[in-house]
């Protein structure tokens, strides 16, 4: 299996970074825990994919409890909540189709 180098930028509080990952295919939108403050989230919205490199780019939309920063992804995106998402080990992930 092949790893997925996800980039994240703009987020003013951890500033830009990266992540290697082994999903099959990057998500929409991906929220991440932080480690050090449990409870909080920062909300990335992708604004492009590398599919040749396996390089999707997130931008950073909000940061704050998951209860203020979905709705806020939500509202980037103009859309209503998902019908179809996964969550696990601190990361939503919302599949494409799935919007």
């Amino acid at each position: 299996m092949s790893h997925w180098v996800y980039m994240f930028s703009g987020c003013p509080d951890i500033g830009s970074y990266q992540q290697i990952t082994n999903e099959v295919e990057p998500g929409e939108v991906m929220v991440l825990e932080r480690a050090a403050r449990p409870g909080i989230v920062d909300g990335f919205v992708r604004d492009s994919v590398d599919d040749v490199m396996m390089v999707p780019h997130y931008r950073w939309v909000a940061s704050g409890a998951p209860s203020t920063v979905m709705p806020e992804i939500r509202r980037t995106l103009g859309l209503s909540w998902p019908p179809e998402s996964t969550v696990g080990n601190g990361v939503y992930s919302e599949r494409p189709g799935a919007l």
